[in-house]
């Protein structure tokens, strides 16, 4: 019962992280569109959010991925449960940050987007995420 209580809240987070991401990303682009009124800037932030966004919806997958196999490992007995899934995951987790480093060369070096504002993009969605766990760890506080 803990469990299923322990997957509705996660659902529940993801569900609200998700939409807020998606919200700050679309009104922050739009917001930036408005203040420069250049296509570029825009373009540049709009790519860098859903860049960071497709980052932590991949990341997301495999970060359950992982939990479910250790999971499974650790009931079944196995000597030593994570370590190859743990490895596993970091090496995909690095491979994916060269790939972002090399998508971010190409945008900036041959499409010549703007690269603090590329970056600007990036980083709020991972503040998104930052605002959304302070507010559940808030109302969590608030609830003891």
């Amino acid at each position: 019962m803990l469990i299923k209580v322990r997957e509705e809240e996660s659902k529940a987070f993801f569900q609200e992280l998700t939409l807020f991401m998606v919200l700050s990303l679309f009104t922050g682009s739009f917001s930036v569109l408005l203040i420069f009124q250049n296509l570029k800037i825009f373009l540049a932030f709009l790519i860098g959010g859903l860049l960071a966004y497709l980052n932590f919806a991949t990341l997301k997958k495999e970060g359950i991925e992982l939990l479910y196999k250790v999971y499974r490992n650790v009931m079944c007995c196995i000597e030593r449960p994570y370590q190859k899934e743990r490895t596993l995951f970091l090496v995909k987790a690095y491979l994916r940050l060269l790939a972002l480093g090399i998508i971010f060369y190409f945008l900036i070096k041959y499409i010549k987007l703007h690269p603090v504002f590329l970056i600007l993009g990036f980083t709020l969605v991972y503040f998104q995420i930052f605002v959304v766990i302070f507010r559940v760890w808030l109302r969590r506080k608030e609830s003891f």
